[in-house]
């Protein structure tokens, strides 16, 4: 019978710690228009409630005064985007604002959305926002720029 040294067995558990971190990933959203795609984790998500407390990430998020973080995805105007999100973003409700302007009246409950991308985007990276949440209890913000691509 062949015994492992226990110092082995120590060593290769704190590995196995350090590589898989202690903290929990924030839940992720795809984004995907035409042959390009995006997987991206939360910019701020509320893991142990409902919802952010005031002061943390997604104001200034949301206001635009940060922009860490925040990847881009070639898109172009006229095509569709599709949006899936994690299991618990569904649960939660999530809305979708582009350009300012929510695209749904309610918060989706769904894994997926998709819708055509305006024809006049102009030339900057037009701000995708996701917001995990119902009425004003944010739990969770993503932002994708959709960067004009031409067809």
């Amino acid at each position: 019978m062949r015994r492992v040294p226990v110092l082995g067995l120590a060593g290769l558990a704190a590995v196995a710690m350090t590589v898989t971190g202690c903290e929990k990933p924030a839940p992720g959203i795809t984004v995907f228009s035409g042959t390009s795609s995006i997987r991206s984790e939360a910019l701020c998500w509320a893991f142990d409630s409902d919802q952010l407390t005031p002061g943390e990430c997604a104001d200034e998020i949301l206001r635009g005064q940060t922009t860490q973080g925040i990847q881009t995805l070639p898109a172009v105007p006229g095509n569709t985007v599709g949006i899936s999100v994690d299991p618990v973003v569904a649960e939660s409700g999530w809305n979708i604002v582009i350009g300012g302007q929510s695209l749904s009246e309610s918060p989706l409950t769904t894994n997926y959305f998709r819708f055509t991308l305006p024809l006049q985007l102009g030339s900057q990276a037009l701000p995708l926002q996701i917001v995990s949440g119902q009425d004003t209890k944010i739990r969770g913000v993503w932002i994708v720029g959709l960067e004009p691509e031409a067809a």
